[in-house]
This record gives C-alpha cells, structure tokens and sequence, in this order.
C-alpha cells in the first residue's frame, strides 16, 4: 500500500474534464455491478472492460488515482463536479471507500482486466477491519498495477460549512428514501436518524443560517428538495413552540416523509407544464394515502413512523378541516399535521413549478399564510412562522431606499424589527457587500430601509447565499452551486 501518489497533471481543459467524469462513472458502475453480479456475468465483464477502455485512451502512459476526500470526489488532484445521472452510482462509490476507510485507488499503465475484477470484488466484501485487511488481500492477489491509498486527514470543519454540510446531508437522505422505497427496500433508520438529529442541533446552534438554506429551490428532483426544505422550516417551527430535542427529531422525520406517496404519482401529472384536468388532480389529491401505504409497507411501525404516518395523511388537510383526503370521523388535525401543512404551502408556493407563469416572492408566501391564518392554518403557528422568517424572508429581492438591490441573506436577528433582515447586495453600490437593515448611524437612525419587493425573471426569489459560499462542500454541494443563478441582467436597480 502506497502513500498519497500522483505529480497533479496539468489543468484540464473541458474535454480532459469529461475523460475524468467518464473514468469514474465507469469504475463506480463496474464496482457497483460486480456487487449485484457473479464474475463471470457478461454485465460484469462489459462495465470493467469500458473502465478499462477509458483508462487506456486518456492515461494509457501516466497512472491515474482515483479519490474521495470529505465526499467529494477527485481524479488526481481535480475535484469531480458530478451530475444528476451519476449521483446514484458515484455514491456507492463513495460509501465503499468509506466503509473501508480508503482514501483511493491508484491504478498503474498497464492495469489489466482479471486485477480490475479481483480489486472489485474485495471492495464488494463485508469489511472486519478496514483499509489494514484490504491492502492484506491486495497483496495475497499479487496486484502489480492497482494500488491502495489511505484516506488525508482531514482538517476540522469550519463552522460555516456546517449548516451547508446539513443541507446537503439532508438532500443525500431524501433522495436515498425515495430510491429505497421505489425498490421495495427497508429505509436505512439509523441513517435518516442521524440526519434529523444533525437538523436539530444545527437548528438549535445558528437557526437562520439553516433557514437561509431552503432559499436553494433548483436542485434535480423536487421532491426531495422540497421535502429537505419543509424538514428545515418545520423543526424551526417546532423549537418555537417548546418541543425537546426527540420531539423534534421526531417532527423532522415527518416532515421528510410527508410527501412520499408522490413517488407513485405519474411524473407526467407532476410535471405538468399546463393545469391539471380533474382526473389528474384526483390522482395528486391520493398522494397523502399512498404515502400512508408505503409507509406501512415497510413494517417498522414506532411511535416516530406512526407520527410520521399521520402527518403525512394529514398535511393537505387544513384547520377548517377543508383541503383533502376528506375527512369523515375526525374532526381536528394533529400538531404535527398543522406544522406541516404551514411549512409544506409555504415552500410550495415560493419555489417555480412549470404550470405557473409567476412564483410567489417569499415576501409574498407570508402575506399568502396571514391571509389564509385561522382557516387554512392554524394562527400561532403563522405568527411564528412570521417572527421566524420575517416580513422579508430570505431569498426575497427588495429594492433599498439607498438605491441598491439585495437579496434577503438572514431574517432579523432576535430583538429586532421584523422588517430589517440582513441583505446581500446583487445590484448597485458594492455587489457582494452584506448589510444588516437594522444597523443604525451616528445619529442613531437606520441608514437603508426595504422601500420594494423585486420578483426577479418572475421565479419568486434568488438564492440567499452566492454560488461560491457552497461550491467546495461535496457532490451535491458542487451541484447545488452550479444550480444557484446569478442575479438577472435586467434586475432594476431601485430609485
């Protein structure tokens, strides 16, 4: 076993860029079938011969290492920006290197198919003790051209990263829920168990941090983003209102799960870019049963899955117990059916679906939830939800009295006004610049004040953090920041 290997090749053009996402979506897809496959299943030969290929027409001269550092992916010393269609395969990837504690694999000119298969294989065995047993194997198959590196030791996490890690953590498990029960699997509790709990210490660490991360509305699948976003403004919701730290791991899972019976909705109807006839909406309006469905279908019945249960049931159905499914024997909705069903409308309303021409600004989905207070929702917890975010939650575009234009960053800090949030400005004066509205001057007066709600290229909001905030945090952050749009051309500035 060697240590960290490799003189950095010289910086890749596009071309070079797309042999490195093409080297490594081969030989996740060859690890990944040679543990499904038996050696000598023509799907198994076929995925290490195009691995091969790869290697022998871009590195046929020069050794090529293949790594994972703080779950971001590397050829040599580039980080691998990966896309929607490799996600799937590049994780199990990454969580065989973490569960033999391997940094990664060198593999040499000359690399031939018979070590390709062994070193996949030992990779597809159950691991007793780590990286130390691997490379033991390594040498009993005499590998000449493959070679084994431990993991770099990573620096401590800067604090600013953590709310990001949090997010994408979330975004990873959600999509992973969707997959599992897509295949009839069992969900993985432990895991979805350590992501709602991270959710809550974060929460309970640096609240707006976390909330200014559910501004992030255009990542690959709505769903799960969707659901990673009302997990967020839930659990805010419930530390609100008192609840201990089970409870709130408790209304977390629920809030992940809310929406999973839309995985048996017919994407065409989800996606509709027209309005829906009344056939198709009643196929939507059955999502809150399915979900209690594939729920009970996977036979881990507690009291955490049966609250989730209920609430997912539950959050279409409003306080005046109008909405759907339609009720007959029950005449009140759960705490957590209401928390969600706040949350849920709100994240809905504000993100751009491709039946509507204009998005609701988030300035506008709290006026939307104070308008509908006490009949659609329950009052304290809209005037919590407004305390929490403010009258400009984060993502919304304001015009300023000096002229500039910002996007929310972070809702007012405790103690002061609701309508003085902290801004990042997109357009005049100094673009990038962070301003707090509730600074005050010499004089003791507030310099800057929101004097207009901006709704840009009619998608409701940007994002409350720049591209370049979360650009190096990881597969899914790499594709969240190349999600996150810089601010429209035509924004006006205010006058």
């Amino acid at each position: 076993m060697s240590g960290q290997p490799i003189t950095p090749l010289p910086r890749c053009d596009a071309a070079a860029r797309e042999d490195e996402r093409r080297l490594v979506h081969r030989l996740a897809v060859a690890l990944r079938t040679t543990g499904f496959h038996d050696p000598g299943n023509t799907a198994v030969q076929g995925a290490i011969a195009e691995f091969l290929r790869t290697v022998r027409t871009r590195w046929a001269h020069e050794q090529v290492w293949v790594g994972v550092r703080n779950r971001c992916v590397f050829v040599n010393d580039e980080r691998l920006r990966i896309g929607p269609s490799d996600y799937l395969n590049v994780r199990y990837l990454m969580d065989t290197f973490d569960r033999w504690n391997l940094g990664g694999i060198t593999f040499q000119p000359g690399v031939r198919d018979a070590e390709m298969r062994s070193v996949l294989y030992e990779l597809n065995q159950k691991s007793e003790r780590g990286l130390e047993e691997l490379a033991a194997r390594a040498r009993a198959l005499g590998l000449k051209h493959v070679e084994l590196t431990e993991p770099e030791r990573e620096s401590e996490e800067p604090a600013a990263h953590l709310p990001l890690r949090t997010y994408s953590a979330c975004l990873d498990v959600c999509r992973e829920i969707q997959e599992t029960v897509r295949e009839h699997r069992h969900i993985r509790t432990r895991r979805l168990r350590r992501v709602t709990q991270a959710v809550v210490d974060q929460l309970l660490e640096d609240e707006s941090a976390l909330l200014s991360m559910t501004t992030i509305k255009e990542f690959d699948d709505y769903l799960f983003t969707h659901s990673t976003n009302v997990a967020i403004l839930s659990v805010a919701l419930g530390q609100r209102l008192g609840f201990d730290k089970r409870t709130l791991g408790d209304l977390c899972l629920a809030a992940f799960l809310h929406d999973l019976g839309k995985i048996l909705v017919p994407k065409g109807i989800l996606e509709k870019p027209t309005q829906l006839d009344p056939g198709e909406r009643a196929q939507i309006q059955q999502h809150p049963i399915h979900a209690v469905i594939l729920l009970l279908e996977q036979e881990q019945l507690n009291q955490s899955t049966l609250r989730a249960i209920v609430a997912g049931f539950e959050h279409h159905i409003n306080l005046d117990l109008s909405g759907y499914p339609r009720l007959t024997r029950k005449n009140s909705v759960t705490l957590f059916g209401r928390i969600i069903c706040v949350a849920d409308r709100y994240d809905a309303i504000t993100t751009r679906r491709s039946y509507r021409k204009t998005t609701s600004t988030p300035h506008e989905g709290v006026r939307f939830l104070l308008e509908h207070s006490g009949t659609q929702f329950e009052p304290v917890l809209v005037k919590l939800f407004l305390e929490m975010l403010g009258v400009y939650p984060p993502g919304t575009v304001v015009g300023l009295s000096s002229g500039e234009v910002g996007v929310v960053r972070r809702p007012p800090l405790p103690g002061s006004a609701l309508s003085r949030p902290q801004i990042r400005v997109v357009r005049g004066g100094d673009p990038g610049t962070i301003l707090d509205l509730a600074d005050r001057d010499a004089a003791g007066k507030h310099p800057r004040s929101v004097v207009a709600v901006l709704n840009p290229d009619d998608d409701g909001q940007l994002p409350a953090l720049c591209g370049a905030e979360i650009e190096a945090l990881g597969p899914i952050g790499a594709m969240i920041a190349e999600e996150v749009p810089d601010p429209p051309a035509r924004l006006p500035v205010a006058r």
